[in-house]
């Protein structure tokens, strides 16, 4: 396995003016974070995704076991410290929840090159050679965000960091979902922590910390993550936060994904840690984690001003035959608009947990309300044109 792959592994309205200059006069900051957006619109209906799901399990099973073997390594070192109270105050150190999750995130390059990590591995001879004549990551330039923005706006040249489409357990998602997972995972992580220590419930202090890195916070998608870059605050870059979060939680925690309570990933024995029996390569224990709230067709994006969200609906219509086609034929869902505008609505709270959704019905563009619409619409006028010419449809 290539270990850099996902482990080092993966006219305007005055709203855009602002914004625009917003972004120029916090371009160093943004430059640190390059906020990258992605595409799960534009994808191939001629070749099949290769599903990654036993990849990502792998990756996150290695970090995990490279992590448990090098605490462990100090626990035997600890138990060999002939000065009680001192040995004692070291295991105490080394049976730290926060010890072990923070030498699992270290086994994870920094948020930016994190992305161009897992883009190597998805893109490269590995994924190639398991995958032949399958997609790995789908990439196009003609991609949904081409065509949205002023060639004058600024917010054009973030988006140049696009993220690739790639599948895993049975999900349509962004590279990028993954460093949100792994980095922002971590920031809530330690945020909540710190809310905790201030007094606050365990429910309290996850509503302020999802607050915090929604709209509440500059590092936020309401923010530097997303309003402020690119135009686009992403409901699905939330959610992919929130498993990271959840993720660091269950490392030695039961933390409830899907709706379920599952068991923690480590545990111990005796004064040791080890891997909780479900966490093997291939077993498809990441796959708990990953859900459709990931990918941003079927879970859609709110945007900062009107003229970015016209022209993100313009495209949708143009490609709405491709876009349903491969929703319904390749992912096979079904062809009615009902289904997705309830998914879209589904998807605002995960399995019930609030996450800092944003966006009601009529400004959220759904594959329900903006593409079979726009099929509809041209079937109703080719039908029409054929009644006038007088050969029947």
């Amino acid at each position: 396995m290539n270990h850099r792959a996902g482990i080092r592994f993966p006219r305007p309205s005055r709203s855009a003016v602002v914004a625009a200059a917003a972004v120029l006069a916090l371009f160093p900051a943004i430059e640190a974070s390059k906020a990258h957006e992605t595409d799960q619109y534009t994808l191939p209906l001629d070749r099949r995704f290769a599903d990654l799901g036993n990849y990502l399990d792998a990756v996150h099973t290695r970090a995990i076991e490279d992590s448990v073997q090098s605490i462990n390594a100090q626990i035997r070192t600890a138990l060999r410290d002939r000065n009680e109270s001192r040995r004692a105050e070291r295991l105490a150190a080394l049976h730290e929840p926060r010890r072990l999750v923070k030498a699992v995130y270290g086994k994870f390059n920094d948020a930016f090159t994190e992305i161009l990590d897992i883009e190597d591995a998805v893109r490269g001879d590995w994924a190639r050679t398991s995958f032949p004549d399958q997609v790995t990551a789908n990439l196009t330039v003609d991609w949904i965000y081409t065509y949205t923005h002023l060639p004058i706006d600024p917010r054009r040249l973030i988006l140049v960091w696009q993220s690739s489409t790639i599948k895993a357990h049975g999900v349509y998602f962004g590279t990028d979902k993954l460093s949100h997972f792994h980095h922002m995972g971590m920031f809530y992580y330690d945020t909540y922590r710190a809310f905790l220590r201030e007094g606050k419930t365990n429910k309290d202090a996850l509503a302020a910390t999802i607050a915090q890195y929604s709209d509440a916070g500059i590092i936020g998608e309401n923010a530097l993550l997303g309003f402020i870059p690119t135009g686009v605050y992403s409901n699905a870059d939330l959610v992919a936060n929130l498993c990271g979060f959840k993720f660091y939680q269950n490392i030695t925690e039961p933390v409830t994904l899907k709706g379920r309570v599952c068991p923690p990933l480590v545990v111990r024995v005796g004064p040791y840690w080890r891997l909780n029996r479900h966490v093997r390569p291939e077993s498809g224990w990441f796959g708990e984690f990953i859900s459709d709230h990931w990918n941003e067709a079927l879970n859609p994006n709110r945007f900062a001003d009107p003229y970015i969200a016209r022209n993100v609906a313009s495209e949708m219509r143009k490609r709405s035959a491709n876009i349903v086609t491969f929703y319904t034929t390749i992912d096979n869902r079904p062809g009615d608009a009902v289904y997705y505008d309830f998914l879209a609505e589904k998807l605002k709270t995960y399995y019930g947990e609030p996450y800092g959704h944003r966006g009601v019905h009529d400004e959220l563009l759904t594959i329900g309300n903006t593409c079979i619409p726009e099929l509809e619409h041209r079937t109703a006028e080719r039908d029409r044109a054929a009644t006038r010419s007088g050969v029947l449809p």
